[in-house]
C-alpha cells in the first residue's frame, strides 16, 4: 500500500490497527497521523522490532487489509454489473413491448382512416411511420437504440435540441 493510499484510508484503518498492535495507544495513533514511517518507528519503539522487521510487518498487515477490503469492493462491483445486465434486459423487453403497441396503433389508424383525401394520405403516412418505428423497436435491443439515437443527435444537433425542448415543454405542461 503506497503512502497516499495509506494516508487516505487512515481513519478507516485505525480500528484495524488497534486490533493488530494493542500496545499502541490513541495518542500514538494521533502522532502517526496517517504517516507510514511514523507507524514503523513506533512499532520499533513499542515492540522492539528492527526497522526491516517493522516494515515487513506493516506491509503484510496492509496487504491483508487491502485483500479484505478489495474483496468487498470486487463483490460490490459484481453486484453492480449484475444489476446493470438485469436493467438492460428489462429495457430490451420494454422496447419490444412498446414496439408491439406502436405497431398495433398503426393498424388502428389504418382501419379508422378515410379511404381518400388529404386526411387519408396523412393517416397512411403516420401509420407507415409508426409501423416502421414499431418494427425497429421489436428488432433492435436497447444498446443499438442508444447508438442510433446518439448518431442521430450528432447528425442533427439543432433539430434534436429543438425536439428536446419541445418535449420538455409538453411534459412540464402535462405535470401542472
Amino acid at each position: 500500500m503506497n503512502e497516499d493510499v495509506f494516508a487516505g484510508q487512515w481513519k478507516q484503518m485505525r480500528g484495524e490497527l488497534k486490533s493488530w498492535w494493542g500496545k499502541l495507544a490513541d495518542d500514538d495513533f494521533d502522532r502517526i497521523g496517517g504517516q507510514k514511517d511514523k507507524l514503523i518507528g513506533l512499532l520499533q519503539e513499542k515492540y522492539g522490532y528492527a526497522r526491516y522487521q517493522a516494515e515487513q510487518e506493516v506491509e503484510r498487515r496492509f496487504k491483508e487489509y487491502g485483500d479484505k477490503t478489495g474483496g468487498a469492493v470486487a463483490g460490490m462491483t459484481a453486484k453492480a454489473r449484475e444489476a446493470g445486465v438485469t436493467a438492460a434486459n428489462k429495457a430490451n423487453e420494454a422496447a419490444k413491448v412498446v414496439g408491439e403497441k406502436i405497431g398495433s396503433l398503426a393498424s388502428v389508424i389504418r382501419e379508422k382512416s378515410p379511404v381518400e383525401g388529404r386526411v387519408a394520405t396523412a393517416a397512411t403516412t403516420v401509420a407507415d411511420g409508426l409501423e416502421s418505428a414499431g418494427s425497429y423497436l421489436q428488432e433492435k435491443n436497447f444498446k443499438h437504440l442508444a447508438k442510433d439515437i446518439t448518431a442521430l443527435v450528432r447528425t442533427y444537433p439543432v433539430q434534436s435540441l429543438l425536439i428536446g425542448v419541445g418535449l420538455g415543454y409538453l411534459l412540464l405542461r402535462r405535470t401542472r
